[in-house]
C-alpha cells in the first residue's frame, strides 16, 4: 500500500471514529450520525482506493450491526436485492453472448455497413459500441472494440497520407459511446441499477422505474446525443479523407468469425426472449390505449421483477445445449460455470453495497435530518437545480468511479427531494445520467480506463478533449433533462 492509501484507509478511521465520540447534533439521532460516519469512510475508502473498491462495498455487512445501524439480515438482504440480482443476471447474459461471438459479428456487421471514410469509420465504431453497451457491460464492449480498431489504426499508419490524430480521436469515440451508450438502458451501466435499487428503497410508494421505463428516458437520449459527441470529436481533432485500408480489416474480421454458429442463433433467441420479457412484463399506456403484460395476463404482476426475467434467461443459458463439439474451445452449454464465474461480481456487490448505504440512511432517519438541511435547494429554479446537480456529479466522477459517486450521492439527493417536497426524480434522474459522463480522466468510468491502458492515449490527451465534452454534456444534458425527460415524467 503506497502513501496516498495509507493516508486514505486511516483518514477514513479517522474520520469514523470523530464521528462516534463527537456531540450528536439536535434533531438527529445517534445511530443516524454512525451510518453518515461509515458512509464517509467508504466515501473516502472509494475515493483513495486504499483497498480494492470491491472490498469497500463490504463495509457495510462488518460495520453496521457491531455499531448498532442495521441488524445483520436487514444489511445483507441489500446484497440479494431485485436489481442487483437483475444486473447479475444481465452479466450471465452478456458473458453467454461474448462466448458466442454474437456481439463481434453485430458490431463488425454495423461498422461495414456505413463507410470507409475516416469520419464514417469513427462514427460506425461509435455506433456499434453504444448500440452493445445497451445490452452488455460497456466495459467489457470496449474490450471487444479495441482490437478491432487497433488494427485499423495500424492499417492507418501504413497510409502515406495518414491522419497522425486518427487513433486516438477513435480510441476515445469509443469510450465515450459505451459511456453514453450504457445510460440507455436500465442493465448498460452500474449506475443507473443503483438508481433503480435506491428509489425502490426509499420510495416504496412510488411506481418502480422498471426496464421499459427507462429505456423510454434513456434511448432517446443516447439516440441524440451520440451525434453530437462523434461531430465534437471529428471537428476537435480535424477528421477527415478517405481510408480504404479499413475496409480489408473488416472483411478479415468477418471472414475469420465465419457463418452464424448454432451457439449464436441459441444466444440470441435466448437474448430476444429476455429483452421481450423485460419490455412486455407490466401494462403498457399507449395514450389510453393498454398493452396488457404478460405479467398482468397471467395473474402474476404483484409477484414478478425484472429479476424474475434475468434469472430465467440465466437458468435457460445454463440448461440449453450450445451445438458445440465437446472437444470445441467453447463451451456445451450457452453458459458453463466456469466461464460465469468470470463475471464481474465486484460490481455487483458495489450496487449492493450502495442500497445498504440508502438503507442505513431510511432506517435512521439520516435522510430526513440531512434533507431538512439541504431542503433550500428546492427555492431555486429547475433549470438551475439541473445545472447544480449535473455539473456536481460530472465533475465529482472524474476522480471516483461512477458506481461509486452513485452509491454516496444519490441517497443524499433522495432526502434532498423529500425534505424540499419535490419529486425525487428531479434530482435523482439527472445526477445518474451525469455519472456516466465524464470524460476527461480515466479514473472516472472503467470506458475510459480500458482505452487509456492501450497506450494510444496519454491523460493529457484525454483531458483536453474530455473537458470540452464534460461542458458540453453539462449543457446538453440540462437542456434534455428539461425538455424531454422531466415532462415525460410529469415533474
Amino acid at each position: 500500500m503506497n502513501k496516498s492509501k495509507r493516508i486514505g484507509f486511516w483518514s477514513g478511521i479517522m474520520v469514523l471514529l470523530i464521528l462516534m465520540i463527537c456531540p450528536v447534533p439536535e434533531g438527529m439521532q445517534p445511530e443516524a450520525l454512525k451510518a453518515l460516519g461509515v458512509a464517509l469512510l467508504m466515501a473516502i475508502w472509494w475515493v483513495s482506493e486504499c483497498i480494492p473498491i470491491y472490498a469497500t462495498a463490504f463495509v457495510p455487512i462488518a460495520l453496521f450491526p457491531l455499531l448498532g445501524i442495521l441488524d445483520a439480515s436487514t444489511t445483507t438482504e441489500n446484497y440479494g436485492h431485485n436489481y442487483v440480482l437483475m444486473l447479475l443476471g444481465g452479466f450471465f447474459l452478456a458473458k453467454s453472448i461474448e462466448l458466442s461471438g454474437l456481439h463481434k459479428r453485430v458490431a463488425l456487421y454495423i461498422i461495414s455497413k456505413l463507410g470507409t471514410s475516416r469520419r464514417r469509420i469513427i462514427l460506425s465504431f461509435m455506433i456499434a459500441t453504444a448500440f452493445l453497451s445497451l445490452w452488455i457491460a460497456n466495459v467489457a464492449v470496449v474490450l471487444l472494440m479495441l482490437p478491432i480498431a487497433l488494427a485499423i489504426v495500424d492499417k492507418e499508419e501504413e497510409n502515406k497520407e495518414r491522419n497522425p490524430k486518427f487513433g486516438l480521436a477513435l480510441m476515445l469515440a469509443i469510450a465515450y459511446a459505451a459511456s453514453v451508450g450504457g445510460t440507455g438502458s436500465l442493465i448498460g451501466t452500474p449506475p443507473n441499477m443503483v438508481f433503480a435499487g435506491v428509489f425502490a428503497k426509499t420510495f416504496p410508494d412510488l411506481p418502480e422505474i422498471d426496464f421499459l421505463e427507462w429505456m423510454k428516458l434513456g434511448t432517446p437520449i443516447v439516440i441524440i446525443l451520440l451525434p453530437i459527441i462523434w461531430i465534437y470529436i471529428i471537428k476537435y481533432f480535424k477528421i477527415s479523407g478517405n481510408f480504404a485500408g479499413s475496409k480489408e480489416v473488416i472483411n478479415e474480421e468477418i471472414i475469420a468469425i465465419g457463418k452464424l454458429s448454432k451457439m449464436e442463433k441459441r444466444v440470441f433467441i435466448v437474448f430476444l426472449f429476455t429483452a421481450i420479457g423485460w419490455i412486455f412484463r407490466r401494462d403498457i399506456d399507449l395514450d389510453g390505449f393498454i398493452i396488457p403484460g404478460w405479467s398482468s395476463l397471467l395473474g402474476i404482476a404483484d409477484y414478478v421483477h425484472d429479476s424474475t426475467v434475468a434469472i430465467i434467461s440465466a437458468v435457460l443459458l445454463f440448461a440449453i445445449p450450445s451445438g458445440n463439439k465437446v472437444a470445441s474451445k467453447k463451451p456445451t452449454m450457452l453458459l458453463d460455470w466456469k466461464s460465469a464465474s468470470k463475471v464481474p461480481w465486484g460490481v455487483v456487490m458495489i450496487v449492493g453495497g450502495g442500497y445498504a448505504i440508502a438503507d442505513s440512511f431510511n432506517h435512521t432517519g439520516l435522510a430526513t435530518f440531512l434533507g431538512s438541511k439541504l431542503s433550500f435547494i428546492s427555492n431555486y429554479p429547475v433549470i438551475i437545480i439541473l445545472v447544480i446537480v449535473i455539473l456536481l456529479m460530472i465533475f465529482i466522477t472524474e476522480i471516483n468511479s461512477n458506481t461509486a459517486t452513485a452509491n454516496i450521492f444519490l441517497p443524499v439527493l433522495a432526502a434532498m427531494a423529500v425534505a424540499g417536497q419535490i419529486n425525487p426524480l428531479l434530482l435523482m434522474i439527472p445526477a445518474t445520467f451525469a455519472c456516466s459522463f465524464s470524460f476527461m480522466l480515466p479514473s472516472g468510468t472503467g470506458t475510459n480506463a480500458v482505452i487509456f491502458g492501450s497506450n494510444r492515449v496519454t491523460i493529457a490527451e484525454m483531458a483536453k478533449c474530455g473537458l470540452g465534452l464534460n461542458f458540453l454534456c453539462v449543457i446538453l444534458l440540462t437542456m434534455l433533462m428539461y425538455m424531454y425527460v422531466l415532462p415525460v415524467l410529469s415533474l
